[in-house]
């Protein structure tokens, strides 16, 4: 689990260090984990900004491309997504496709339509300000703790320790 998380964060470093596109660490990523759509944001004036975001070849392109496109730049207000969620309240955010249940209406309606049956948005610290966020869908349903979120959880950490997002 470490070595994955390892493996991916100097993959991660390469590509952002090189100004070249984070897809192929996202797919990894996809991969390690068996996710249905994975993303990650940077923190902006009152906004994420999104760097990446793939999702499995299986998923509809339309509900593909509709989820880019709505989550290139989202407001911090929108605090029915649980990418905002997990910036704004610095802790991670579980989606559910019970979107009353978990406070995130947003989140659960496009785990409809990725076909998913979580989602889990961690934030990147660096020091102790938020600069970002990684996202996964999957179907699976998992807690923090569990192998699967301790491994997403250990790269959001080593992306923020190595201030990988400051080199955009």
């Amino acid at each position: 689990m470490q070595q994955q998380a390892s493996e991916i964060l100097v993959l991660m470093e390469n590509a952002l260090g090189e100004k070249k596109t984070v897809s192929p660490v996202l797919d990894r990523i996809l991969e390690v984990l068996r996710g249905r759509a994975i993303g990650l944001w940077r923190c902006g004036k009152g906004k994420l900004i999104q760097i990446g975001f793939r999702a499995v070849p299986q998923m509809d392109e339309q509900i593909r491309r509709q989820f880019a496109e709505f989550t290139q730049e989202v407001s911090l207000e929108n605090t029915g997504l649980g990418i905002v969620k997990a910036v704004v309240e610095r802790i991670p955010a579980i989606g559910t496709l019970q979107g009353k249940e978990s406070g995130l209406p947003g989140s659960s309606e496009w785990l409809q339509k990725f076909e998913a049956k979580q989602s889990y948005a961690v934030p990147i610290f660096e020091g102790n300000q938020v600069v970002g966020v990684l996202a996964i869908s999957t179907n699976g349903i998992h807690q923090p703790g569990d192998a699967e979120w301790e491994i997403l959880a250990k790269i959001a950490a080593g992306m923020g320790e190595k201030k990988l997002l400051g080199m955009l």
